[in-house]
């Protein structure tokens, strides 16, 4: 790992994107990172889902509105890790791709010494059924990948261990 290569934190404002954040605050303080947050802009031939807003506004001022919500998602974030003692800057990211795809590709663009992302609580089965930006990262990544849960999980997590182990 290039010890001067930023973090590529990957910021969604969930309780686990904190938990990462925070956790590699602890790890890697005073370390450059950038905060980024991925948004799939109007027009997109690969987008997900569809709002009805969009057959009926401009799609430039979607996706300028769903932009600048993006930016402060990673400005939350980035005031987070800043706050942790990372030198943070805030991203926000428009993908034609999945997430996970768009991570990998931020993560090259930037020289990213590693990814940083937070678990989702998901059941195992949803998991495999949905897939998830996390394991796609991980399973594809050319970077040392650091997941944390949020301490909800990681006591949920726990407790399933303990019992699993009895």
């Amino acid at each position: 790992m290039d010890a001067t290569a930023p973090l590529l934190i990957c910021f969604d404002g969930s309780d686990e994107a904190a938990a990462a954040v925070e956790a590699a605050a602890a790890l890697f303080a005073s370390r450059e990172a950038v905060v980024a947050c991925y948004w799939q802009p109007f027009g997109s031939t690969k987008r997900l889902g569809v709002d009805l807003l969009e057959f009926v506004q401009d799609p430039a001022s979607i996706n300028a509105r769903e932009e600048q919500n993006a930016l402060e998602i990673a400005e939350q974030g980035a005031a987070l890790a800043q706050a942790g003692g990372l030198a943070a800057r805030a991203e926000a990211v428009p993908t034609d791709s999945s997430v996970g795809e768009a991570i990998l590709s931020h993560a090259e663009a930037i020289g990213a010494a590693a990814i940083v992302l937070g678990a989702q609580s998901r059941s195992r089965l949803r998991s495999l059924i949905l897939g998830s930006a996390a394991n796609e990262t991980v399973q594809r990544a050319a970077f040392p990948v650091f997941v944390a849960p949020s301490s909800a999980l990681a006591d949920r997590r726990r407790a399933d261990n303990a019992g699993e182990a009895n």
